[in-house]
């Protein structure tokens, strides 16, 4: 086997791991530099219909990348009174294998004293938001979970950015939250949370 015939099977089996990304910018992504490559392979075997085709192919996915990425969407935050409320509890059933992977030791019926918000995103239910009072100054979340459409980061960026306004003028002044999956940890230190030893556990921290 030549380096050429194994770029072309590198290029083909990232667009073919693209095509099983649930994220949308992930699969945009994934399948641009997929088909990039493969419009290089097809220059390297000399084969204008592979070059022309793959290279329109990695054009669309950067094109709508950028479009993604520009759109200004409309966000929206809905405060839940109760674990009772019937919408919260349809949320919650109908995502629940998908919540376990990330907190799979969440379950509304632990909660005691929670501040539990849902947020739109033009008028889609993309996330759900839970925390409870640790003390007077400390907020716990429970639950950070954000549907698999909606996973490109905006969703948190936004719910953060208001936590001063929802959460600060209560007086709370940090969360703390735990990581059961490698995947979660990444995104905390995304979201700018350090590790700390609380109680003797560990957790991660950032201010609000």
């Amino acid at each position: 086997m030549t380096w050429i015939e194994i770029f072309g099977y590198a290029a083909s089996v990232l667009v073919a791991i693209s095509m099983s990304m649930k994220s949308l910018v992930k699969l945009r992504t994934l399948g641009m530099i997929g088909s990039g490559l493969f419009s290089v392979y097809g220059l390297m075997i000399h084969s204008l219909p592979v070059f022309v085709l793959n290279g329109f192919i990695a054009s669309t996915h950067f094109y709508r990348l950028v479009q993604i990425r520009t759109k200004k969407e409309y966000f929206e935050i809905m405060r839940v009174p109760d674990v009772n409320t019937p919408f919260l509890n349809r949320f919650v059933h109908f995502y629940q294998d998908d919540i376990k992977k990330y907190f799979p030791d969440f379950t509304l019926n632990k909660l005691k004293n929670p501040h539990i918000i849902f947020l739109f995103r033009n008028m889609v239910p993309a996330g759900l938001f839970i925390a409870e009072p640790r003390d007077k100054e400390t907020l716990e979340i429970v639950l950070d979970y954000v549907t698999p459409d909606f996973r490109d980061m905006k969703s948190a960026h936004f719910v953060f950015g208001r936590g001063k306004k929802i959460f600060g003028s209560k007086g709370y002044k940090r969360y703390l939250t735990r990581a059961s999956v490698r995947q979660h940890e990444k995104y905390l230190k995304k979201m700018g949370f350090r590790p700390v030893t609380f109680h003797g556990e560990k957790y991660f921290e950032r201010a609000i």
